[in-house]
This record gives structure tokens, sequence and C-alpha cells, in this order.
């Protein structure tokens, strides 16, 4: 597909719970983990093909009805979702709500090709993932969009904080700390996607393997590879003569590693 995505939006509205949230849920604690992530959305994007009479004029409006109740009803289940952050420390649970948005995408679903260009895939965002809105407004947002051949994708961008159990595994510090920093969206950044192979995986695996590290985990052994290019590349340029400050960061599942179990489907890390 030659050049940028372009996407029409049609309307915005706030989806409110179908219940009103008890008012013994309506402060929810956050977790030690949860007041150092960066606050940012994390994005998915669904795509979905033509489905029979999918292209008919009026059924685009029955697919967004149908996702706004359901919507509505998955709200009463995970409340602070329709809530805002209150301070570091909480989330109040006041049920103002989810954004839902409809969107018109000037192509088809055939031109999006099956190993889209990152920054395409961006495109199909209705909020940046730095976003200040995740800071002072929505902690979730869904926006239905359709392709001219009548294929939809489904894109949704999450707060990922609220986990429901861990603020009893790794309690809040009083006073609250801080976020951890995160580039703002006015920083250049680039985005890249790489594919390595079972076998080539093994073999930076083989490579990677000494004294210190005897058998290197894939994450380790691709991790050990893209930061020595990146160090190479950084090493040719300077700041005011010296080396330019680097920083690596991984998102990493906890739920395996703590003495107290946590569901597999639990919301957040």
């Amino acid at each position: 597909m030659a050049g940028e995505l372009e996407i029409e939006n049609i309307s915005r509205e706030t989806i409110k719970p179908s219940s009103p949230t008890p008012n013994h849920l309506r402060n929810f604690k956050l977790s030690f983990l949860d007041q150092i992530a960066p606050v940012m959305y994390t994005p998915i994007v669904l795509f979905y093909s033509q489905n029979g009479d999918s292209d008919h004029p009026g059924e685009a409006a029955k697919m967004c009805q149908c996702l706004k109740t359901s919507l509505s009803k998955i709200l009463t289940l995970f409340y602070p979702f329709a809530g805002r952050f209150k301070d570091h420390a909480s989330i109040e649970c006041n049920d103002d709500g989810a954004d839902f948005l409809e969107a018109q995408v000037i192509c088809r679903l055939s031109d999006i090709p099956r190993q889209p260009n990152a920054n395409n895939l961006r495109t199909f965002l209705p909020i940046e993932i730095e976003s200040m809105e995740a800071v002072t407004n929505i902690l979730l947002c869904v926006q239905a969009s359709f392709f001219e051949c009548g294929g939809m994708p489904i894109e949704v961008q999450i707060i990922p904080h609220p986990e429901f159990l861990t603020a009893s595994v790794f309690p809040p510090k009083d006073p609250p700390m801080l976020p951890l920093p995160f580039p703002p969206g006015n920083c250049k950044t680039r985005t890249r996607r790489f594919v390595f192979t079972a076998s080539k995986i093994a073999a930076l695996k083989a490579k990677a393997a000494g004294a210190c590290v005897q058998q290197p985990s894939r994450v380790e052994a691709v991790t050990l590879l893209i930061w020595k290019c990146s160090m190479i590349a950084i090493s040719k340029t300077t700041v005011r003569g010296c080396p330019r400050l680097s920083q690596a960061t991984h998102a990493v599942n906890l739920r395996k590693w703590t003495r107290r179990p946590m569901a597999a489907n639990c919301v957040g890390n």
C-alpha cells in the first residue's frame, strides 16, 4: 500500500456503565507498580473482514450500536475503566465512562499489507499513545472504523493500571511515587519491526552464552543484539562532547513470579 492511510472521523461519544458502581467500590487503590508505571495508552487493533451483508448501508450503524451496548455492559464489570485518576494513588470510579468513536477508512481492507508499516497502524488509533488525556481524562477508548469494502478494524486503547489484585501484593507508597518519565509526544521517535526466525534466535542464544549467562533466553539474546547495534550507532554521536545517555525498557509479565498467585486473565501486569 503506497502512501499513508486516510481516516475520516465520524462521531465521538461517551459510553457509561449500564449499572452504577456501588459506593463501596468507588475508590480503587493503585498498586506500587501502577504508581511507577509510565502513564500511557496500550493499544490493540483487531481487523475483521466483511461478513455477509456487512457492506449494507445500515449494517455499520447496527454494528456500532451493538458495540456500544456491549461496552456499556462490560464497564459495569470492569468499573475502574469508567473512572478517572484521582491522584497517583487511586482511581475515582465515578462512572464518567469510556470514549467510543466511529470512523471511515478511505481504502479497502485488502489494501492493508500482511506486515503493515507500524506508523500506518498508528493512524488507526483515536488518541496518541503518549497523549496527556491518559493523565487527565479517559482510561479506555474504543474506535470502530469501517473500510470501503465492509471490513472493520476495532481499535482499543487502555491505561493498563487497574490490576484488581496487586494493591495487596504490591502495596502503594504513601506519599504516592511519581511515574517513571516517558518521552513526551513531541519527541522524535521511530518504530521498527524485526522478525527473527527460530534458527536465527537459536544462533543468537549460542553466541550470547557465556560464563555469566550460560543459557540466555530468547528475549535476552535478541535484546543484546539490538542494544549492541544501538550502542554502535550512538557512539558515533555525542552531546557536548559526552556520550549520549541511553535507556532500554522491557514490559515484563510478573504474574508467575509472585508468591501469591495471580490469575492469568487479571487486568494489567
